[in-house]
């Protein structure tokens, strides 16, 4: 089973080859789809474009980041068919794969970011927040919810937060200082989800583990950087991509 894993777009859709697209089973968005955009038209303009780019039935799962419209934690009419909203949500995916003991995906999505500090809030990067004690009740009640699922060795359980899990490679910024959530990092440590993804700190692409945990931050997708996720029947792997001409 293969996931294509996208992150902070900023409006702006990367050209990744149908070969990598058709070669994978869904597509996870993990924020900031768009930049501050205020406009329904230039919303509708990027969701177009991703719609020619993953195109129905290839299912693609989406959470909105810190600068998305607020519009994006709900589902407007304008989405397409094959895009589900997942902030706040839990979703189970179940493709058919051959020779795999992984059945099925069990999706926990949450959106947004903690505030980012001399911002004010509203259009651009503080469109949506949360404070990290949101954030910890927030996905304590998604994981308490599917505790019986998550017993199940035939699910994969993936976590994806717009907002990376406090000092790891994925929240280090270019002042090389760390500015993810701690709150964040508390639920993966104390839930251990197979794998978990991010976006929101564009230099710190990476993939490293915290614990049991894969933990994969694809790097900014307006530059045409992306990863491949790989669940293969003893284990999981990732690899960070980029296209050639974003």
């Amino acid at each position: 089973m293969k996931i294509l894993l996208l992150s902070d777009l900023s409006n702006r859709v990367p050209k990744i080859s149908i070969e990598v697209i058709q070669s994978c089973d869904c597509v996870l968005l993990a924020g900031d789809i768009t930049m501050g955009a205020r406009s329904e038209r230039l919303i509708i303009k990027v969701f177009t474009k991703l719609a020619a780019l993953f195109p129905a039935p290839l299912p693609v799962f989406f959470i909105p980041g810190n600068h998305d419209h607020p519009d994006l934690m709900e589902s407007p009419s304008y989405i397409p068919e094959n895009f589900f909203q997942m902030h706040n949500k839990i979703s189970m995916f179940s493709p058919e794969v051959e020779n795999s003991d992984i059945k099925s995906l069990l999706l926990l999505g949450f959106g947004g970011a903690t505030p980012i500090p001399g911002f004010p809030s509203g259009p651009g990067p503080n469109y949506i927040t949360f404070t990290e004690d949101e954030l910890r009740d927030q996905l304590t009640n998604l994981f308490s919810e599917t505790t019986s699922l998550r017993k199940n060795d035939s699910i994969c359980t993936i976590l994806f937060v717009h907002n990376p899990p406090f000092n790891t490679t994925l929240d280090l910024t270019h002042q090389q200082v760390h500015v993810g959530s701690k709150s964040v990092r508390d639920i993966i440590e104390n839930y251990s989800p197979e794998v978990f993804i991010a976006g929101h700190i564009h230099e710190s692409r990476s993939i490293e583990s915290l614990g049991d945990t894969l933990m994969i931050n694809p790097g900014e997708a307006k530059y045409g950087h992306y990863a491949v996720i790989d669940i293969s029947k003893n284990q999981i792997t990732a690899k960070l991509a980029k296209v050639e001409k974003a």
